[in-house]
């Protein structure tokens, strides 16, 4: 029975976020893009059904033509722990323009945000504003009733996060 409601829940997971996906490329960013827009998640969460919000969250983003998404698990203590503490960007990569963090207090519900970490969005280009915002849509529907999107604009810590990550080199 537990098992049926899990491929239950992961199936229905999959299909939210490829409605949010569908909806997101009707708002996408009309033309051609030069370069993707390079968004990395990571997933802090340790419970199943988190992880089947985030491979929601990550499969209705890489539904999207103009991005390239990049995943990492993070083992932290806490929510408030930097997830990328001790880690360097490998030297194959290149920097990123979104982080996208799920916190591990989504479990146990001490924490109702998954941070979406930018520059200012005044300060960036006009493919990644539409792109937090479209990344936002779908943390909204996967993680609806339990977590929201927060950006750089709707609180401080997305910002001093990109500022720390900025000069680790995460981000271009």
């Amino acid at each position: 029975m537990s098992q049926r409601v899990a491929m239950l829940a992961l199936i229905g997971l999959l299909v939210v976020g490829g409605a949010f996906s569908a909806a997101a490329q009707d708002a996408a960013i009309a033309g051609p893009i030069p370069d993707p827009v390079r968004i990395l998640v990571l997933d802090e969460t340790k419970t199943f059904l988190s992880t089947m919000r985030v491979a929601g969250v990550v499969g209705g983003l890489r539904q999207l033509p103009f991005v390239e998404v990049d995943v990492r698990l993070a083992d932290v203590e806490s929510s408030w722990d930097d997830p990328l503490a001790g880690e360097a960007l490998p030297e194959d990569t290149a920097p990123y323009e979104i982080i996208v963090i799920v916190p591990r207090g989504i479990d146990n519900a001490s924490i109702g945000f998954v941070w979406i970490v930018t520059a200012g969005l005044r300060e960036v280009a006009p493919a990644v504003a539409q792109a937090v915002e479209i990344v936002s849509q779908i943390v909204d529907g996967a993680f609806a009733g339990i977590a929201t999107g927060v950006d750089v604009s709707e609180d401080l810590y997305p910002g001093l996060l990109w500022a720390l990550y900025v000069n680790e080199g995460w981000f271009r």
